[in-house]
């Protein structure tokens, strides 16, 4: 599967986007956590919002790249996926 990835920046929050190619289906978005004004004073609070951020984003990736694999889109060569592997048992 194929993947189409869109960047950009909304103010100051850089966002991600990941489009499936063949089917142009949104399969992950995300964006980092807006700056809160005057509400948001504790620095350490704000510092920790953006490393939850950024884990989760993280995250979502390792998931998306798990289902890739398990469906068997990632991790093998193609004499592997077609079944040409040569470890083939015979039945007794």
């Amino acid at each position: 599967m194929s993947y189409r990835i869109k960047t950009a920046l909304h103010g100051a929050n850089p966002t991600l986007e990941i489009f499936d190619v063949s089917s142009g289906s949104m399969r992950m978005a995300w964006e980092y956590p807006k700056e809160v004004g005057s509400e948001e004073k504790d620095p350490e609070l704000a510092s920790l919002r953006r490393e939850e951020a950024i884990h989760e984003l993280f995250r979502r990736l390792f998931l998306l790249t798990t289902e890739q694999y398990l469906k068997g889109e990632l991790g093998r060569d193609d004499s592997e996926a077609s079944g040409s592997h040569g470890g083939g048992h015979k039945a007794h």
